[in-house]
């Protein structure tokens, strides 16, 4: 029977694995914008997202947890998903001793780094929760390094084949965000390679906050001490290296349910049983002291995950932040940088679902607490009055969804002439640009000096900071629009409907 699940086991996280890539890969998720349904189902996501949507996930989760422990790592989890694939094919390039997997003490230093991360958490700060979710690891690593690849030779094929396959511009590059994406790749092979799944039980949060949850599993990984020959099995073939055959005992907080030794052990020696049947009366004082331990540090997890919970729901500030700068634009739908830090994780689905490829990771233009997340630019294009992609892609409601009316009012920014700069004053020639390409109309024309100039006028009132008018400005060095982000998104007054346009920029703008 464990054959065959752990079979439907591989082949379910083989398929979240590939369903959550897909949604960062442009070809798919341009096509099949259902894959991001996928990314919802992950931990961290549901977890920030509980008050906004997010609740029904996050209960589904937390019951299988405490019906099964850790499922989710070995199913759901996509950097999971990977450590197993890495340490299959580690396998083939060992020698016969190095295959086997040995017992490993318990490594407290989880608990560090989960406390650590937690403590933020009840500050207002998920920054650490997203530089360590595997999730959100995982999108960057799917954004950074294996959608820039499948891009790169897509480009390649290009080159040969200019009639037939059209070229794809590249999104921005962030030098720090691709250098992150590949230290985190580089980590978790090494790790994954030599000791299976470390990175899940020294340093993933997620993993030490299931593991200390699945203490109070209904079903539990068991030794039968009675079929139980000491053979070792089981032991080579653990990867989260839990086993002690000298007390015959599993940690269920490391072990993440993969069946392996259940498939190992010839004499069905192992196998996952009710943790709350009666025990032999010799057992008792033994099982009592185990079990109270187990409870013990579940109960401080659970008053921990709830102690976060509720900092969340009373939507409290940051007990540190630093003033975004004007420059930080916000994606659609962030509401405001309090709620933007607070719920998002880098993830970088809305830097993957842009078909402009506007967003980029942020550098500084948030602040320290702010470095990662997805910030605008209008350097090599403009937000599009036709679409909201990046709102309704957000797996945890950090970019609150927008239909498509709402985010054509909703001002992420607001533009900021320098007359100064204008090609109309310095080199006293018609444009125009600006005007013919807002799409709200909050840029009029009107006339400049006595040689029959126009010079272009903004209504605040009506513009949204699409960057449209930046982005087609010809004006250089320096730009004579200049779209500056908001703190607070506010709602724009609606434009009349006679002057609505869809405006489809070329490369020159005139």
């Amino acid at each position: 029977m464990y054959t065959y699940l752990k079979k439907a086991r591989v082949a379910l996280s083989v398929f979240f694995m590939i369903a959550i890539t897909a949604a960062f890969i442009f070809f798919v998720n341009r096509e099949s914008p259902f894959f991001s349904f996928f990314l919802k189902l992950q931990f961290v996501p549901s977890l920030l997202g509980v008050f906004s949507g997010g609740l029904l996930v996050f209960v589904i989760l937390l019951a299988l947890t405490f019906l099964f422990g850790r499922v989710y790592c070995s199913t759901l989890c996509p950097v999971g998903t990977y450590q197993d694939v890495v340490s299959r094919i580690a396998y083939y390039f060992k020698t016969k001793k190095k295959r086997r997997f040995k017992f490993s003490p318990v490594n407290n230093i989880r608990y560090i780094v989960f406390g650590i991360v937690v403590l933020f958490i009840i500050g207002g700060i998920t920054l650490p929760l997203g530089l360590l979710d595997p999730y959100s690891n995982w999108g960057r690593v799917s954004n950074e390094i294996i959608s820039r690849s499948e891009q790169l030779m897509h480009n390649g094929v290009s080159f040969l084949f200019p009639d037939t396959v059209f070229y794809r511009s590249y999104a921005h590059f962030t030098l720090g965000s691709f250098l992150f994406a590949l230290a985190f790749l580089l980590l978790v092979t090494l790790m994954s390679a030599f000791r299976g799944r470390l990175y899940c039980n020294t340093i993933c949060p997620v993993g030490t906050l299931l593991g200390l949850l699945s203490r109070l599993s209904l079903y539990k990984p068991a030794i039968n001490r009675d079929l139980c020959t000491r053979c070792q099995a089981c032991v080579m073939k653990c990867k989260s290296q839990c086993i002690d055959l000298e007390t015959q005992t599993i940690d269920e907080s490391r072990c993440v349910g993969c069946l392996d030794c259940m498939v190992a052990c010839k004499n069905g020696g192992i196998s996952y049983l009710f943790s709350y049947k009666k025990v032999k009366p010799t057992e008792i004082e033994t099982r009592t002291s185990k079990v109270s331990q187990e409870r013990r540090s579940a109960l401080i997890a659970i008053g921990l995950l709830g102690t976060a919970m509720a900092t969340k729901a009373m939507n409290l500030g940051p007990v540190m932040k630093t003033k975004p700068k004007p420059s930080g634009i916000m994606p659609p739908g962030a509401a405001d940088s309090d709620h933007f830090k607070r719920n998002c994780t880098a993830c970088h689905a809305c830097i993957a679902a842009c078909p402009n490829n506007i967003i980029k990771p942020a550098t500084n233009e948030y602040g320290l607490d702010g470095v990662l997340l997805p910030v605008l630019s209008f350097k090599n294009h403009f937000c599009s009055y036709e679409c909201n992609e990046c709102a309704l892609v957000c797996p945890n409601d950090a970019l609150m969804p927008l239909l498509l009316e709402e985010k054509q009012v909703t001002a992420v920014g607001k533009v900021k002439f320098f007359q100064d700069r204008c090609i109309v004053k310095t080199d006293g020639t018609d444009c125009g640009a600006c005007d013919e390409h807002c799409p709200t109309k909050a840029i009029t024309m009107v006339p400049f000096g006595n040689d029959g100039l126009y010079i272009p006028k903004v209504n605040g009132s009506l513009c949204i900071g699409c960057g449209a008018c930046e982005y087609i400005c010809p004006a250089i060095p320096q730009k004579a629009m200049v779209v500056q982000g908001l703190p607070k998104q506010v709602k724009a007054k609606k434009p009349s409907l006679d002057k609505q346009e869809k405006i489809e920029v070329d490369d020159f703008g005139f």
